[in-house]
């Protein structure tokens, strides 16, 4: 699985049809911003928001839908912004994101008059609360990957891994894998290393609740154990038991 950070211009004609909003008013020079949503996202929309603005709410521009390569071209004047991917299932240019459409974090940017940003957005397939990756044309070079297990030591499908960059592990993960299938492994892409922390469980969401399989990684010990993931490499048989819930 890999996974790509990620462009060609469109001409100014097709910038103004796919713009939503009005055109920046006075005689600022335009600064280009042009990239690529990945893996590529056709049919996206690209939000840009100005400071203050809600990115809940309707931008101050919009690009979109894109085409098959999903490039993305637009002129801006100096300034700073946040620019934000989103694919709906229902093909909708505005509203909630759910599970199963894509999106991407918010992605700010200082504009100036350099002449061109070259900017490339990485969207997630949304599921629940964290980030699943698109698929494996994305190049992230560090990952963490290993089984999740029964307390016999037999594989665990249908679970995903929660990835958290505090031992706490109280917040939202900052990664998650795919399901693991019927040989319980899993794999996640992280875009770099660091010291991260990992449970396995079946539920989004909240502490789990009595029947939920759940189990964090540790080696003995109390607190959940530290996995140190090297920048561009990957930490291999970090083994997960899960327990149901009790």
């Amino acid at each position: 699985m890999k996974i790509r950070n990620l462009a060609v211009a469109l001409g100014l004609f097709l910038i103004l049809v796919s713009c939503r909003g009005e055109p920046p008013a006075g005689g600022n020079a335009l600064t280009r911003v042009q990239g690529r949503v990945m893996l590529p996202v056709p049919r996206a929309f690209v939000d840009v928001y100005r400071p203050g603005e809600d990115i809940r709410g309707p931008p101050y521009q919009q690009l979109g839908p894109l085409g098959e390569t999903a490039e993305f071209s637009i002129a801006l004047p100096r300034g700073e912004y946040t620019l934000v991917a989103r694919r709906r299932q229902n093909a909708d240019e505005t509203g909630p994101v759910r599970d199963g459409d894509v999106k991407s974090d918010p992605v700010k940017i200082r504009v100036d008059d350099s002449g061109e940003v070259n900017l490339d957005i990485l969207a997630y397939v949304k599921q629940g609360n964290p980030k699943e990756s698109l698929g494996e044309d994305i190049q992230w070079l560090s990952s963490v990957t290993g089984r999740v297990l029964d307390p016999e030591g037999e594989p665990v499908g249908g679970v995903r891994v929660h990835i958290y960059d505090h031992v706490q592990m109280s917040e939202r993960p900052k990664y998650v894998s795919a399901k693991t299938g019927p040989d319980g492994r899993y794999e996640v892409k992280l875009p770099t290393g660091g010291t991260y922390y990992l449970c396995a469980r079946d539920k989004y969401g909240g502490p789990p609740k009595v029947g939920d399989l759940y189990g964090r990684y540790d080696q003995g010990t109390v607190e959940p154990s530290a996995v140190i993931v090297p920048n561009e490499s990957g930490v291999s048989d970090v083994d997960i038991t899960v327990h149901t819930v009790w």
